[in-house]
């Protein structure tokens, strides 16, 4: 199993248990622009205290590393908790947002993406994909985020809302970074 196989398989549960989500981060960046390898999923996701139960018994030990305290304060905290599949390592990072206008705007924006010939996802906006990373990117630093929003741009950059953009860069306060990247790719 891959990080595509787990992703189908925790939409499936989503899906299932009538929860709001889409996919953010790396898995998101490469359906809007190039391939690059991955061993983690980021999936935002509208989680009820109903939800947690069906949850740890969908995806329990041993084939699953799930904490039932993790996932409590990660609601209580709006922040993240992880599931592992024991057998290869690979993680989902589960992320409960705020109740904000731009989380609104990412859940109303999210879209159907086609993964596989029989399987779609919910997806995040690439214009919010840019965002975050844009985010992720004043935070740490790392050069993957410029890389994967540059791919984004190359790969189908001509189809991006800029208004939207730009609009919640300066609200996000990324302006400094979105302006570098632009620079970058010639915008």
């Amino acid at each position: 199993m891959g990080p595509r196989e787990l992703l189908i398989e925790f939409a499936r549960w989503l899906e299932w248990a009538n929860a709001d989500y889409f996919v953010t981060d790396s898995m998101a960046s490469m359906a809007y622009g190039e391939y690059r390898s991955t061993l983690d999923v980021d999936v935002v996701v509208d989680l009820k205290y109903v939800h947690v139960r069906d949850l740890l018994d969908r995806f329990h030990q041993p084939e699953y590393y799930l904490s039932d305290i993790a996932i409590r304060e990660a609601m209580e905290n709006c922040s993240q908790f992880i599931i592992i599949q024991v057998p290869t390592g690979l993680k989902i990072d589960v992320m409960i947002p705020d109740n904000t206008p731009y989380n609104t705007s990412r859940f109303a924006r999210a879209r159907e993406i086609k993964i596989t010939p029989d399987e779609s996802v919910r997806v995040s906006a690439p214009e919010d994909v840019i965002l975050k990373k844009l985010e992720y990117y004043k935070e740490g630093g790392s050069d993957k985020h410029p890389r994967d929003i540059a791919s984004m741009i190359k790969v189908s950059g001509e189809t991006f809302d800029r208004e939207y953009l730009e609009r919640w860069a300066a609200a996000l306060g990324v302006v400094e970074e979105w302006n570098r990247i632009k620079a970058r790719v010639g915008w």
